[in-house]
Parts: structure tokens; C-alpha cells; sequence
């Protein structure tokens, strides 16, 4: 275990973190933040099982002991939810609060390395939903580590809408787990058939291993603002009722940084305009007035001149 834990880490130093992420502040107390996140979930866990029950229970006086367990679960969970921020001094969570369900299982996660401190590309391989725990893989290695909930964030499945033949991508490279620019040649069965720009190696690589080009992204949303009379959310941002509070979370953020960037298009080009109408005005205001370098004749001089002619 020891040889593969120092294999992890010297193969990790090579590996880039995942955007927004801020590593745990040192002076924290490690130790006492895992804790209270560890028992957010068993509260969120049971709140899952006591729901499940209403879902089913026809007996009134059941329905009814049941919803103040729910009650009282519900202000346990605000209460330590309070304790976490206080604990870590920030409202960022810095690991999963979401429980894992049995139909994440083969999906695309983030896993914590707690000797890293870092969030690193996983596949689940098996889910103990009552003990809140599972089995992973790191991307481009052959052991399987028994992690808790709190270290493991669920990816949302991309939609494979936005990856068609020929089009640019970024896939994650199975022999170390990163993301990678490459070409999507041809869709099969099997996956999406991928040559990496960088090595022109091909691979075939699942869904869950795709997600956009940074540059293709953004120069999309930068002609979308220019185009939109009004801002609308685009499909793959829209909150599904299958989100979990961390995708739904994640969607927000985005959603209002776009918002931020359409209202400044919108004042940039109401900008442009205005400025673009007053500078034609004043080229047909400047073609009216005569030279201020010359005199203007008088009109009554002019007719004068007529008459002696």
C-alpha cells in the first residue's frame, strides 16, 4: 500500500488541479472539518431513507412520526452546515456535501487525495449507499480505493449533443487521467473515437470523459452575446430535476457570470452605436458650416454683383 501510495504521489505532481479549486487552509483543523462533513451526510443520508418511507407509508400516525423525524433532521442539517462554515471560516465547501446514490456507479468523479490535497479524475467502480462509501479508480491506474462520500464529487453526464464528428473537444487521456485537446473522428458503439492534438495518439474514450474546448466555449458564448436581443440560458446550463445541489450550484455560477458578460456586451455595443450616430452627425453638421478660416459673404453682396453683371 505504501509503494502505491508514493507511486500516486509522484505521478500526481505532473497532474493539473481542477479549476476554482482551493485547497484546505493548513491552519485549519483537518481532522474536526472531515468530521462535521462526514456527519452532514449521514443526516442527508437519513433524511433520504425517511423520505423514501413517506413516499410509501399509508398509515396516518406513521406519516405523522415520520415528518417531525424529518423535521428534526432538517434543523440537525442547518445546524451543521452552520458548524462547517465556521469550522473552515469560509461558505465554500471544500468537499462534497452530496450523498451518493446507487445510479452514480460507473460514472466520471473528482476524487480527493487527502495526501495531496488534491481533487483528481475517478470512475466509481461500487457504492455502499448505507455506509456512504466507494470504491474508485483513478484514472490511469489499476488499484481501486475505498473512499467516503465526502471525498468524491459526481460529475453531471455531458450531453452528447455537443460532440458530433469532426468537431474539437477535450478527453481525458486514459494513461494519466487528464484532459487533453483532440479530434472526435468518428462515433461508434464502443465510444468516441479521439486523436489528441498533442501526441496524435487515438483513443476511445466513453461520454463521461468528454467536455468542451475552453477556446471553442468561449468563442461560442462571445458570438451568441453579440447575436442575443435577450439573454437565454443555454440547454446544457438548464437545472434538471436530476441536478444534485453541487451541479445545480455549479450551473448558477456560470449562469450569472454569462448574465454579467451579456449586460456588458449589451452596454458595449449601446456604447459603440451612440458614439457611431453622434460622429455622422457631426460629419453632416461640419459639411453645413462654412470655413471658419474664411469670411462668409453676405447674401445681399451677392445679389448686388448679379445686378451689375
Amino acid at each position: 500500500m505504501e509503494s502505491y501510495k508514493k507511486l500516486k504521489i509522484d505521478s500526481f505532481d505532473y497532474y493539473d488541479p481542477p479549476e476554482n479549486y482551493q485547497p484546505p487552509v493548513q491552519q485549519l483543523d483537518q481532522n474536526k472539518v472531515i468530521e462535521a462533513y462526514k456527519t452532514l451526510i449521514m443526516l442527508k443520508n437519513h433524511m433520504f431513507k425517511v423520505n423514501l418511507l413517506l413516499s410509501h407509508e399509508e398509515e396516518n400516525s406513521t406519516i405523522a412520526e415520520l415528518n417531525n423525524i424529518k423535521d428534526e433532521l432538517l434543523l440537525a442539517k442547518e445546524a451543521q452546515e452552520k458548524e462547517i462554515a465556521s469550522l473552515q471560516k469560509t461558505q465554500d465547501n471544500l468537499f462534497s456535501v452530496n450523498r451518493l446514490n446507487g445510479e452514480d456507479i460507473d460514472k466520471l468523479a473528482k476524487a480527493y487525495h487527502e495526501q495531496d490535497r488534491k481533487w483528481y479524475n475517478a470512475k466509481l467502480i461500487q457504492i455502499d449507499t448505507e455506509e456512504q462509501e466507494a470504491d474508485i479508480q483513478f484514472i490511469g491506474y489499476q488499484e481501486v480505493v475505498k473512499m467516503h462520500a465526502i471525498f468524491i464529487k459526481v460529475q453531471p453526464i455531458p450531453d452528447s449533443k455537443l460532440f458530433t464528428v469532426g468537431q474539437q473537444c477535450e478527453a481525458i487521456y486514459s494513461s494519466d487521467g487528464r484532459y487533453y485537446l483532440g479530434t472526435i473522428e468518428k462515433v461508434t458503439e464502443e465510444g468516441y473515437h479521439i486523436r489528441f492534438k498533442k501526441n496524435s495518439n487515438r483513443e476511445i474514450v466513453p461520454l463521461i470523459y468528454l467536455r468542451e474546448a475552453k477556446k471553442q466555449l468561449n468563442d461560442s458564448k462571445k458570438m451568441n452575446f453579440e447575436e442575443m436581443d435577450e439573454f437565454l440560458v443555454p440547454d446544457n446550463l438548464k437545472i434538471l430535476p436530476t441536478d444534485n445541489e453541487q451541479q445545480r450550484q455549479a450551473k448558477k455560477k456560470k449562469i450569472k457570470a454569462m448574465k454579467q458578460t451579456f449586460k456588458l456586451s449589451k452596454i458595449t455595443k449601446y456604447a459603440q452605436e451612440k458614439q457611431s450616430s453622434w460622429q455622422s452627425f457631426s460629419q453632416k453638421i461640419s459639411t453645413l458650416k462654412p470655413d471658419l478660416g474664411q469670411k462668409a459673404e453676405s447674401i445681399y453682396r451677392q445679389k448686388c454683383d448679379q445686378l451689375k453683371e
